[in-house]
């Protein structure tokens, strides 16, 4: 393993028990997954019913990636879910849920390039078109990676 000189730990000492542990550069695990990502998870309880959910970023960061997971089929015709945040489309941050063939289990996913910026404590706003046909809860998960 390689050592890169961007990455440092700092624990600065003082009398104080609660000593912050700065990482700095890249942190991830020997499997390569970054530590510097947090992950929301909520549902739309019908994808198939126009409206809308929010859920609270606890964190500042950038959205940089959209998973939906649909708990059973749709019919008729596909679902647009659209992501944004102080009401403006996270860029390329849209999820087409496709009818023909659809399942539980299937999974779609965006990667957005921008508009994707979020502040610890704003809303995440995501919307179903309601294109769709049947009663189908779908869940999704945020990626954030932290700034």
């Amino acid at each position: 393993m390689t050592a890169n000189v961007l990455n440092y730990f700092n624990q600065p000492s003082s009398d104080s028990q609660d000593n912050k542990l700065v990482l700095g550069g890249s942190v991830e695990t020997n499997g390569g997954q970054s530590l510097k990502k947090v992950y929301l998870t909520t549902s739309i309880t019908d994808i198939s019913t126009a409206g809308q959910i929010y859920v609270v970023s606890p964190v500042a960061g950038t959205i940089t990636k959209i998973y939906s997971v649909i708990n059973g089929a749709i019919a008729t015709a596909n679902s647009i879910l659209t992501p944004k945040i102080n009401n403006i489309a996270i860029t390329n941050g849209s999820i087409t849920v496709a009818f023909s063939g659809s399942a539980a289990g299937d999974v779609d996913s965006s990667t957005p390039t921008a508009a994707n910026a979020i502040t610890a404590g704003a809303a995440i706003e995501i919307e179903t078109d309601g294109g769709s046909a049947n009663t189908v809860e779908v869940v999704l998960t945020i990626e954030i990676t932290l700034s």
